[in-house]
């Protein structure tokens, strides 16, 4: 579960990178789309909202609940179910939180899961007919690095719109096998589990081994042909995590090629490579000889 929920984590991370990329704002939507409801907070007492992004995407694997405020601040709460009720976060449970600058290039990441942090998420109703959710939070935070700590108090989420994805398809009987490879700076990568998300017009592919991992990242229906990976126009992204505390982006001069992909079996094949950077200063990856192929 933890592996699915670092999968989670990856999904919403990317969506919120295009939410900054693409100034994207989801105000005045009249009650139906993402971002028509209320998510708002208090952090180190100060009013935050998530007036850029709301996204909600839930799976077989729990939900992930993501807000976006224009000034680039991100929460982040991940859940092992969706079902009313409350979840208390600390460093033992499956629920996680986190709060993060994205604008910052060397912003601190708070989480639920470190030292003394927890804290509580109560989903109060799930309206499954107009597929909205309502809920409350509260967290106590801490940033890893130095052990600092980040309150954030009077967390509201209300009636905001979630959508369905499908994570982890697991094969058919008869169907082929997940694959995800490359070599990273001369050493070969095979990913022990692969996982897909398919949602909101965007797909994701991803592959985790031991600590790393490595995520894929452009539109629903994509085409046969060459794409070039950068995470700044916001269509096509390629992430790549050595250890989950290190995100590594392309950002220029890599490409996805696009072997095959049939809408109909739901299997897609590529090949990729690109060099990982961070978004300010620090080392990078070179990513080559990538492949995928997978059931969506």
């Amino acid at each position: 579960m933890k592996l699915r929920l670092r999968f989670l984590l990856l999904t919403l991370i990317l969506f919120s990178f295009v939410a900054c990329t693409k100034e994207i704002s989801r105000e005045g939507n009249n009650g139906t789309g993402r971002g028509a409801g209320d998510f708002y907070a208090t952090i180190g007492g100060n009013l935050w909202n998530a007036d850029s992004l709301q996204l909600v995407l839930v799976s077989s694997n729990g939900v992930s609940i993501n807000g976006l405020s224009k000034t680039g601040d991100q929460i982040s709460i991940l859940l092992p179910d969706f079902k009313v009720g409350t979840y208390t976060f600390n460093a033992q449970s499956l629920s996680y939180a986190l709060y993060t600058n994205l604008l910052k290039s060397n912003a601190n990441v708070y989480v639920s899961n470190a030292d003394s942090a927890g804290g509580t998420v109560t989903i109060s109703s799930i309206d499954t007919v107009n597929r909205v959710i309502s809920g409350s939070f509260e967290f106590t935070l801490t940033n890893p690095a130095d052990n600092s700590t980040e309150t954030v108090a009077k967390g509201v989420f209300d009636y905001v719109p979630y959508t369905a994805g499908v994570v982890g398809v697991i094969p058919a009987p008869g169907q082929s096998k997940d694959t995800l490879e490359m070599t990273v700076n001369g050493n070969k990568f095979f990913a022990s589990n692969v996982e897909i998300s398919d949602s909101a017009g965007q797909m994701l592919i991803a592959g985790f081994s031991g600590t790393q991992d490595v995520g894929l990242f452009f539109p629903s229906g994509i085409t046969t042909g060459t794409y070039n990976l950068d995470f700044t126009a916001g269509l096509y992204i390629g992430v790549y995590n050595p250890d989950p505390s290190v995100t590594l982006l392309s950002q220029s001069g890599g490409t996805i090629t696009i072997l095959s992909n049939n809408t109909t079996s739901r299997r897609i094949s590529g090949t990729f490579n690109f060099v990982a950077t961070p978004v300010g200063s620090g080392p990078t990856a070179n990513l080559t000889q990538g492949y995928f192929a997978a059931n969506y």
